[in-house]
């Protein structure tokens, strides 16, 4: 299908709902398109989503969305993205929100393949902090390297909360319409009835985050993060089996306790590798140069 039947066509100077200038898209997700846009009432540039056409065609859908916009904009904390304005133009569902400069953590394992053990620590800690006000409130259901930001000043910026429920209208699609790909981040209850989820797991989809930070990849079923990054503190897998446990009842109680947990860790001194894992580091250095000796004379 595309993009005419799902999404309105939204070009550079187009005025959306007599208010939003759209100046250029900026992009596209599972969920729909973001433009930036100018609010002619303020002045302010802004970030404008448009969502899938299907969520409009819904009427649960969009008293979920309304809803879920009006808990989004109770939220006030540094690392959540400012919801502004939402409403339904031209048959197609839209909100508008703090435009913010930066990159995303998946940007930045596309440009580099992992992250170092202070840096995943310490935007997992912001993204925690978050969320700790957030669950006071509602549920994310959505983490992903996609849905964080870092911006120029090491800050951090939490996108799309609680949009992820709307797609309970389609889950008897088997799942249509979600990118495979999330579904690594899901907690087990989540994949199971996404309605009775709690804040435990958005815990679930921070201990992957925290796996595919470090090691740069997703982890398979029930690997520890020691193996694919010899050299971690002694308890990183202790940490990231109580993130990642399959009761929701067996995680961390909180995001708080979580934070608290990451930041005893990141204080913890480094463990040695031992000889094996020298060996194995050794192996692979070793077919890096042969790989990159084939061809030559």
């Amino acid at each position: 299908m595309r993009d005419s039947e799902e999404y309105p066509a939204l070009d550079a100077g187009v005025v959306v709902a007599d208010r939003y200038e759209i100046l250029r898209r900026i992009g596209k997700g599972g969920m729909g398109e973001v433009f930036l846009a100018a609010d002619r009432n303020t002045g302010q540039k802004v970030a404008l989503k448009t969502l899938h056409a299907k969520y409009s065609r819904n009427m649960n859908a969009v008293a979920r969305f309304i809803r879920e916009v009006r808990l989004a904009r109770r939220l006030n904390h540094p690392g959540i993205v400012k919801i502004f304005d939402a409403r339904q133009w031209e048959g197609t569902l839209f909100y508008t929100m703090e435009y913010v400069e930066g990159k995303s953590v998946r940007h930045w394992l596309r440009q580099r393949g992992k992250l170092d053990f202070g840096s995943t620590v310490r935007i997992l800690c912001l993204v925690a902090d978050a969320l700790e006000h957030a669950h006071k409130i509602t549920i994310h259901r959505d983490l992903s390297p996609e849905n964080v930001m870092v911006l120029r000043d090491g800050s951090v910026r939490l996108l799309d909360f609680g949009l992820a429920k709307l797609d309970d209208e389609f889950r008897g699609l088997t799942l249509v319409g979600v990118n495979l790909g999330k579904l690594k981040y899901m907690a087990p209850e989540q994949r199971l009835n996404a309605a009775t989820v709690n804040h435990r797991a958005d815990l679930y989809s921070l201990g992957v985050m925290f796996f595919e930070m470090l090691a740069g990849r997703l982890p398979e079923d029930n690997e520890k993060i020691s193996r694919a990054c010899p050299g971690l503190p002694r308890n990183a897998d202790d940490f990231m089996a109580k993130a990642t446990a399959q009761n929701p009842a067996d995680r961390f109680s909180s995001a708080r306790e979580l934070r608290d947990d990451l930041l005893r860790l990141y204080k913890e001194p480094a463990k040695r590798p031992s000889p094996a894992d020298r060996l194995r580091k050794l192996a692979g250095f070793l077919r890096g140069l042969f790989k990159g000796g084939r061809g030559r004379s």
